[in-house]
């Protein structure tokens, strides 16, 4: 039997974003309240050409015409304005997601996910790092930092209006009414959750090389799969190498669709599409790896745990970085115990697995 008595985790996942047609996802608003999304090419004096599509022809507005253009670099225009560029006004960028209340204030956040009709969010000067769940109903608009946004039924010629008078304040002023309690343990308990794992220091040091390891191998398989060097009898044999790092096929990966929207895969699923991908070349970096839950038995007699951590994607084209972007993740692992025959005796071992991969955020 194994010597439980404590025990840290680094676990880290790493997976890609699914690729858009970012270059084309500037949205142009008009005064009679349309929308278009494209690329802008050019802005003078007096127009503003734009391109709905690759494929498209060059289309033409008059400055008079538009509202607002929200560029897919998180940066943004409203009119009457005299700037000329192809990107917007760097002082119109911001670090930050964007709240825009009813009331028209701006509230800076990190937006983490929504789910419900509610946004799930963090304030990045909040040293409590407490989460805060906000009501749709409560927002007239939001404006991620990437570039992603959302007006939530509010007309743009009033969002263009708050965001030229620029009213923006502390994020607890808003956030505190929406501040999200953690859970008591003796809910906890009342989900089938047991005591917490504890391994010895030899036990632990064994168990987090082997993550490492589990890791590191994950990341090869992942570069082999999407990048167009491998060859296909190559990257099939690490879609399937790169599953047995997880519990069981019906393991899932969340990620973002083209229109912001979250969607879950299998693991298999996933990384089959990741060999269609048309980058020649991808880069994978991760940061920040940090506890969001201790591992506690399960219902099942398992051991389960959350960690979160920070993944930087690029991808190339002929050596040339044409997307990328960092994402936040949660990462649900397992630990599992099994028996192998030993020179004729039983011996119980455990191994750790990946299980359920969830985005809490993204940003370009």
């Amino acid at each position: 039997m194994i010597n439980f008595s404590r025990i840290s985790i680094f676990v880290t996942l790493l997976f890609f974003s699914q690729l858009t047609y970012a270059q084309y996802q500037d949205a142009i608003y008009f005064r009679n309240e349309t929308k278009k999304i494209g690329k802008v090419n050019e802005i003078n004096s007096e127009k503003v050409v734009y391109q709905e599509n690759p494929e498209g022809k060059e289309e033409k507005a008059s400055k008079s015409e538009l509202v607002l253009i929200l560029f897919e670099n998180g940066s943004f225009m409203t009119f009457p304005s005299d700037y000329k560029g192809i990107e917007g006004p760097p002082e119109s960028r911001h670090a930050e997601d964007w709240l825009i209340t009813k009331d028209k204030k701006i509230v800076p956040c990190t937006i983490n996910n929504s789910e419900g009709g509610f946004f799930m969010v963090s304030a990045m000067v909040d040293t409590g790092k407490k989460d805060y769940k906000v009501p749709q109903e409560q927002l007239a608009s939001v404006l991620f930092a990437n570039g992603k946004k959302q007006l939530l039924g509010t007309k743009p010629a009033e969002i263009a209006s708050v965001l030229t008078q620029k009213e923006i304040i502390a994020p607890q002023a808003f956030l505190t009414q929406f501040e999200v309690k953690p859970i008591p343990d003796s809910l906890k308990k009342k989900k089938g959750l047991g005591p917490e794992l504890d391994l010895d220091e030899a036990s632990f040091e064994q168990f987090r090389q082997r993550s490492l390891q589990k890791i590191a191998d994950l990341g090869k398989y992942l570069n082999l799969v999407a990048n167009k060097s491998t060859e296909s009898s190559v990257a099939n044999k690490a879609v399937n190498q790169a599953v047995a790092l997880f519990v069981s096929e019906e393991s899932t990966v969340e990620t973002n669709k083209p229109n912001g929207e979250k969607d879950q895969q299998l693991i298999r699923s996933y990384l089959n599409k990741l060999k269609l991908l048309k980058y020649s070349k991808v880069l994978i970096e991760w940061s920040d790896i940090s506890y969001v839950s201790n591992l506690r038995r399960g219902p099942d007699g398992f051991y389960y745990g959350v960690i979160s951590l920070q993944q930087k994607f690029s991808g190339f084209i002929d050596n040339k970085l044409v997307y990328s972007d960092v994402t936040k993740k949660n990462v649900e692992v397992q630990l599992k115990t099994y028996k192998k025959e030993v020179e004729g005796e039983s011996v119980e071992l455990w191994d750790v697995f990946l299980n359920n991969v969830g985005i809490s955020a993204s940003r370009n």
